[in-house]
């Protein structure tokens, strides 16, 4: 009943060696609240009683602010004053909390909030909705139906320039449904690259990786089988493919980097280091070749 709220990005930033978050500016949280009151106009006022009742929830407090005031103004004021981490909280809760006004999969919400990210030049990007097909049925007839596979998460936009031609583009496409489980492994290696897990880090790439080439495989019809390597999936789709083999290597790197270094694979006598630029080059890699193989197969 309750997983989805705590799991907030708060909650998921335990790494004590974790950098320290950029500081989010007033105008931010000041044009935060103007884009929500635009946006719900007449129903502003339900969604900040319902809002405060998650936060509530949340940190199990009755009341979030010193003063005491009615609900709406009290969450109005917490997200005026309360931490950054516990602002990122407030965003995150509101797409993932069934509030008024509040839709999916397409919400513009989103994309006005990352836009407030950029002009005021903060290091941090929300991600969409991700869906996934499920079994169901229509008055006793087996369907498939469409559920949310994830919800938007705070991440951090370490380099603006990597993020706008490979990761932003990498997470747009792995918001299809057929990508749902590769989108979660994605998100995970972007999660513990920011709480500088970075051996884990290069786990998740190779995995979102591989999620990705059964996905192409299924789509054109490429046979393989669910326990296939990395290296077996991507010889299989470039047999079917215009790439010149010569690819094979650099694609291949990402698998290379999770078995030499990561923490998937024991480490013997020898303790296994990733530093921050291996894991850093890991992400970019895998994302500029998830896009590569999806243009290749579309």
């Amino acid at each position: 009943m309750f997983e989805e709220l705590f799991n907030v990005f708060s909650r998921r930033q335990l790494s004590d060696s974790e950098p320290k978050l950029t500081p989010l500016t007033r105008t931010f949280r000041n044009r935060l609240i103007m884009l929500l009151r635009d946006h719900l106009q007449s129903r502003f006022g339900e969604f900040l009683g319902q809002l405060h009742t998650k936060i509530g929830y949340l940190h199990g407090e009755f009341q979030l602010s010193n003063a005491r005031m009615l609900q709406p103004d009290d969450t109005l004021q917490f997200v005026l004053n309360c931490k950054d981490e516990e602002l990122f909280d407030v965003i995150e809760l509101i797409f993932k909390s069934n509030l008024p006004g509040i839709t999916w999969p397409d919400n513009p919400l989103i994309e006005g909030i990352n836009d407030f990210f950029r002009v005021d030049k903060l290091p941090y990007h929300l991600t969409g909705y991700t869906l996934e097909e499920f079994q169901s049925s229509l008055y006793g007839t087996p369907t498939m139906a469409t559920r949310i596979g994830s919800y938007p998460q705070i991440i951090r936009k370490d380099s603006e320039a990597l993020h706008k031609t490979a990761i932003e583009p990498a997470l747009t496409l792995l918001k299809g449904k057929e990508f749902h489980q590769a989108n979660t492994e994605f998100l995970n290696a972007l999660e513990d690259f920011r709480k500088q897990d970075f051996g884990d880090c290069l786990t998740k790439c190779c995995s979102s990786f591989e999620s990705v080439m059964k996905v192409l495989c299924m789509r054109k019809s490429v046979a393989y089988k669910q326990t296939d390597t990395a290296s077996t999936l991507l010889k299989a789709l470039m047999g079917g493919s215009n790439l010149d083999s010569f690819w094979e290597q650099p694609l291949i790197l990402i698998a290379t980097l999770r078995n030499r270094l990561s923490t998937s694979h024991g480490g013997g006598t020898q303790s296994k280091i990733v530093s921050e630029n291996i894991a850093m080059y890991s992400i970019n890699a895998t994302a500029a070749a998830m896009l590569l193989l999806n243009d290749e197969f579309k």
